[in-house]
């Protein structure tokens, strides 16, 4: 009995799951855009979390919280970074794009020129 109430749990779960991806973002709702303007569209778009993040904060929070963690998390020195996975092969691929998508708001001048080089995905192939 047991084992029958676990396979139908993760074939659910799996099916949530293939659901979500080929559907997109869409099925699980959209983030909130910024009535504030404090930031450029494409700082608000770079640093955007997960809807799940985002829904539990405002835009201005979401780069705020982006902008904190950049000069401790991006870089050689992951010595003042307070994430919990820092040390880890997955943190270290997924980091430079996030860093890369953060500086978007580091530097007004690229998010002004309409170019947001680095809104979602590698940020090698962002123009293509």
């Amino acid at each position: 009995h047991k084992l029958i109430t676990t396979t139908l749990q993760t074939t659910f779960l799996l099916s949530l799951v293939a659901v979500a991806t080929i559907s997109g973002a869409d099925a699980w709702g959209e983030c909130p855009t910024s009535d504030t303007g404090n930031y450029s569209e494409a700082c608000y778009k770079a640093t955007e979390p997960p809807y799940f993040v985002c829904i539990n904060m405002t835009p201005d929070e979401w780069v705020e919280k982006a902008l904190e963690t950049y000069p401790r998390c991006c870089g050689e020195d992951l010595s003042e970074c307070t994430c919990p996975v820092k040390d880890y092969w997955f943190f270290k691929n997924k980091i430079a794009d996030y860093c890369a998508k953060v500086d978007v708001c580091r530097t007004p001048d690229a998010a002004e020129d309409g170019d947001a080089r680095f809104l979602r995905g590698q940020a090698e192939d962002a123009n293509e």
